[in-house]
């Protein structure tokens, strides 16, 4: 019997930028066909393996992002790629929950996940899937501070220079510093300073580092 899950094109925010040449989703496109799942013409992809009636897109979207984390490979970069590929593909912010299991990984492995996570921090709509797992990890004080360093911290002595007016890239930087340090309530004071003093004379940011 067949599973169904809805494949259209991703339909929010947490996509990967249009003009990468290489997104996400074709990456998770490519690993459902490898796993032997199939889309009809419907739009729907399907494997024998899953009953049609037993699951909802949403568990079914779990259910494939969870097979992509247990054959992650050595660097896993490909199975970041292709989870949040599955996340843009089923148009199910709660994909991203999978990630938690690498939350206390090894350095290496986490900054794969950290160097997906800054682009879609910048993007012009809301990511609402990445953010959703960091208000969750910075609310675990176990992971609170190398996940905040990972997707911003690490950065804090070259954000004053980046974020100066005319700067390239500014206005994506100033929506990720903005994201990041917005759900940060919870992240250790020592982590946070360096990024308010950095940013504190940035027009835009200055009321989030007076919180």
């Amino acid at each position: 019997m067949d599973t169904p899950s809805d494949s259209g094109a991703a339909r929010d925010s947490d996509a990967a930028p249009d003009t990468a040449t290489d997104t996400d989703e074709a990456a998770a496109r490519r690993w459902l066909t490898a796993q032997g799942a199939t889309c009809g013409a419907d739009g729907v992809w399907r494997h024998p393996a899953m009953p049609v009636t037993s699951l909802t897109p949403r568990q079914s979207a779990l259910i494939w992002a969870d097979m992509a984390m247990e054959t992650a490979g050595p660097g896993a970069e490909e199975t970041v790629r292709v989870v949040l590929g599955l996340m843009d593909l089923f148009a199910e912010p709660k994909v991203t929950s999978v990630f938690s299991a690498w939350t206390d990984a090894y350095e290496e492995t986490r900054e794969h996940l950290w160097a997906a996570y800054r682009p879609r921090l910048e993007t012009v709509g809301e990511p609402r899937g990445v953010l959703e797992s960091l208000i969750h990890w910075f609310e675990d004080g176990f992971c609170a501070s190398h996940c905040f360093r990972g997707v911003l911290g690490n950065e804090a002595g070259s954000l004053a220079e980046r974020l100066r007016p005319g700067a390239p890239g500014r206005d994506a930087l100033v929506r990720r510093v903005r994201r990041v340090l917005s759900v940060a309530g919870p992240v250790p004071r020592a982590d946070l300073e360096p990024v308010y003093q950095a940013v504190a004379g940035v027009p835009e940011l200055r009321a989030l580092t007076e919180a």
